[in-house]
């Protein structure tokens, strides 16, 4: 413990000292988390902004954060300025560079993209890296190469350089994160000697423009590209829409709408990323997001497009008036309709980056509406699993329980078996990525996963499971996505690429902590939108868990958190028996709720030892399936059963094997419905029931599991079980049919 907060102080005064020995040199510097600045206008400079707007910019962040702190407007060079900066609860932040305010421009060679290697390649064809350009290795494995722009040309598009050279550009309206900086998860951006080197050539000068093949990979600035517009047509577009009655943009997104705006920003991450993430240059915002909108719908109207700007808070405020910065008025929207008419060609598309062959042809787009010949002539969808029957992909799931019905120990349980690919309660289990989101004690979740993989024998997860134990609010009142809801997707979806698994599962433990500062009682359409845009924006279900009401009702709060997700799992457990239960509520969409029927129940498990040298028990959830035989006094003492001997020869194996697996189908078919030949039943499982078995025998525990796997394939030969599964991990038997 004393050395992570040796470290955890280490890592945040070099962050502190690094941001003030840049603000000395003049380059405009700002606290960010590594990827979402963390303060408002961080891409001009603070001593440029006039007193009027600090104020406003100040009271709207007072109101969004309820004034919890104090709140820095705009990047600054000023060492002073930063002390205070960095400060709770910015003191975990790294020193990120404004790019305008630095007149600097940054080539970010994207790892994703194979950028790193293109543009290199590109370099050594004219010579190399142009002398005195600052070369950064980024956290993931790319590349900034940053260069100096002393009249701001440059914006955030990379026009042809990011198709053909995987590479993003940062100009006026971006910024990147500096070098030397230290991240929370110890990943860094160089080191203190490019650090150093990169502010000796910034003082002296000597940091080179953008070489002309670059400038010509890019394009000139699609801002200036478009100056011939026609006054009258201008002057007609503002009449139009001064005269119009500017619909709401969400009535446009309705189901029988003009819009399908939730599809389009699933489908397109660059467009995505700017609505959730807008800049602080409202023009470029505007301009970028009218040029994907009138890509996506080509017949969009002026009007239309005026609905979606007013809708948006990255697009300014909108004014009657003459616009100061920040704001704009009928006059900037006719000229981005029209400048976006005049730029896009027939075929040209903004669609979501990936890593596809470009001449991979586009998906087509699903008609709003469709008649029943042609809907009955499309191919049909299949639900998809996680948990067989119980937990699908793509969907929202409220999990409710009482105190003490052991809700975080149930959860874990089948988040654990998703990670790794192992049946849970007989069910197929299709592996996948798990973040578990613990907010009431993650250090109590911490000690349950250790005691699950003590009793399960399983210790190596390949990252497949992801505990989220950081602060995190899902509730913004704008309806927007907070930061922490980017941060959950981001790490889903990194972690996916990473492992090249889907994202299954996402556990929020639990509603009460997550919604603040919101209420379950007021709130709960808002936290469950936050929910679907998580399910949409990674493919996982996203299970939250939380409580009935006293009264006996199944969800507390809000209607929306039973009518606006696909269904409700309720939790209970009798305290005389100890024994729970897992059943579907009223509503459940996703599959048959009848299949839905599952016991278990709280067994303690002892990871260590405390001072006095007693035990540590830890508490987890195991099927109530599994037999509860004793050999002690111990607290199940009365359940003993009296069993006969039984003979341990090498044929008589296999036949106990049997004997347990088919104890086990039966008592899961009994409680789920499921036919006996469709339960599935994991390796490690079947060798932990035969040990139980033994013991209850009088027999000595196997300890090596290739004896057990060995007689597993002996029974898979005599065609008495089948085996399921395709890798080590996740293999799995069930009884021949």
């Amino acid at each position: 413990m004393v050395d992570r907060i040796d470290q955890t102080n280490a890592r945040r005064a070099q962050n502190k000292s690094n941001a003030m020995a840049l603000a000395r040199a003049g380059i405009a510097v700002f606290p960010s988390n590594g990827k979402i600045p963390l303060i408002k206008l961080y891409n001009r400079l603070d001593s440029e902004i006039s007193p009027d707007e600090r104020e406003a910019v100040i009271a709207r962040a007072h109101e969004e954060r309820k004034g919890a702190y104090t709140i820095f407007v705009g990047a600054t060079t000023d060492h002073g300025t930063v002390k205070r900066m960095w400060r709770y609860p910015n003191d975990d932040a790294v020193p990120s560079v404004a790019c305008g305010p630095a007149k600097l421009v940054v080539l970010d060679a994207d790892v994703k993209f194979n950028g790193p290697e293109l543009i290199a390649k590109l370099f050594e064809e004219h010579g190399g890296v142009p002398e005195g350009a600052p070369v950064i290795t980024t956290q993931s494995g790319g590349r900034h190469y940053i260069f100096s722009d002393p009249d701001n040309t440059f914006t955030n598009s990379a026009g042809q350089l990011k198709k053909l050279y995987g590479c993003d550009v940062r100009g006026r309206g971006g910024q990147f994160v500096a070098p030397g900086s230290w991240r929370e998860d110890n990943k860094r951006y160089g080191d203190q000697a490019a650090l150093k080197a990169f502010i000796e050539s910034y003082k002296a000068g000597a940091i080179p423009p953008l070489p002309d093949y670059i400038v010509e990979l890019i394009g000139k600035p699609v801002a200036d590209s478009v100056d011939d517009i026609a006054p009258s047509v201008e002057r007609e577009i503002i009449k139009r829409l001064e005269q119009s009655e500017i619909p709401d943009w969400e009535e446009l997104c309705t189901p029988l709408g003009e819009y399908d705006f939730d599809k389009f920003q699933v489908e397109n991450a660059e467009f995505k990323k700017l609505y959730d993430e807008p800049s602080a240059n409202r023009s470029d915002n505007r301009f970028s997001a009218a040029r994907r909108l009138m890509t996506e719908w080509s017949e969009m109207t002026d009007i239309h497009l005026a609905s979606f700007l007013k809708s948006w808070e990255g697009a300014g405020e909108f004014v009657d008036g003459k616009p100061r910065s920040g704001e704009y008025n009928n006059r900037q929207i006719a000229r981005e309709y029209l400048k976006n008419k005049g730029l896009i060609k027939p075929g040209e598309s903004f669609g979501a980056v990936s890593d596809e062959d470009e001449d991979e042809q586009p998906t087509k787009k699903e008609a709003p509406y469709v008649g029943l010949t042609e809907l009955l002539a499309e191919p049909e969808t299949y639900t998809r699993w996680i948990v067989k029957h119980f937990i699908a992909f793509n969907t929202t799931i409220i999990a409710a329980g009482l105190w003490g019905a052991g809700k975080t120990a149930v959860y874990l349980d089948i988040a654990l078996h998703v990670a790794l690919g192992l049946p849970w309660h007989g069910r197929k289990v299709d592996k996948g990525i798990v973040v578990y989101v613990a907010l009431e004690n993650p250090h109590d979740v911490q000690s349950r996963i250790r005691a699950w993989c003590k009793r399960n024998n399983s210790v190596e997860f390949e990252d497949s499971f992801v505990l989220y134990r950081g602060n995190c609010s899902l509730f913004d009142p704008r309806d927007k996505g907070t930061r922490d809801e980017k941060r959950i997707i981001k790490l889903a979806n990194e972690a996916a690429e990473r492992l090249n698994l889907p994202v299954a599962l996402v556990v929020i433990d639990t509603v009460s902590q997550a919604i603040l500062p919101g209420s379950d009682r007021e709130h709960g359409s808002l936290f469950v939108n936050s929910m679907l845009r998580i399910a949409n924006a990674t493919g996982a279900c996203v299970t939250a868990l939380h409580h009935p009401t006293k009264a006996g009702d199944e969800v507390r709060g809000d209607g929306a958190f039973q009518g606006n997700t696909d269904g409700v799992v309720l939790m209970s457990r009798d305290k005389k028996t100890g024994l729970g239960t897992i059943k579907a509520g009223q509503k459940f969409r996703v599959g048959d709720p009848s299949k839905v029927n599952f016991g278990y129940r709280l067994e303690p498990v002892v990871v260590g030892k405390d001072a006095d040298g007693e035990d540590i028990p830890v508490i987890i959830a195991v099927e109530a399936a599994d037999p509860v035989w004793t050999v002690d006094d111990g607290p199940d003492e009365g359940n003993e059963q009296e069993v006969p001997p039984a003979p341990d020869t090498p044929n008589d194996r296999p036949i106990a094997i049997l004997r347990v697996i088919r104890e086990r189908v039966e008592s899961i078919a009994a409680n789920t419905g499921d036919a006996p030949d469709r339960i599935d039943i994991a390796t490690g499982e079947v060798l932990r029931l035969w040990n139980i078995d033994r013991q209850r025998r009088g027999l000595s525990e196997i300890t090596d599991a290739a004896v057990c796997s060995r007689l597993l394939s002996k029974l898979v030969e005599s065609e008495e079980l089948l085996k399921v599964g395709e890798n080590k991990r996740s293999t799995a038997y069930r009884l021949a049919a």
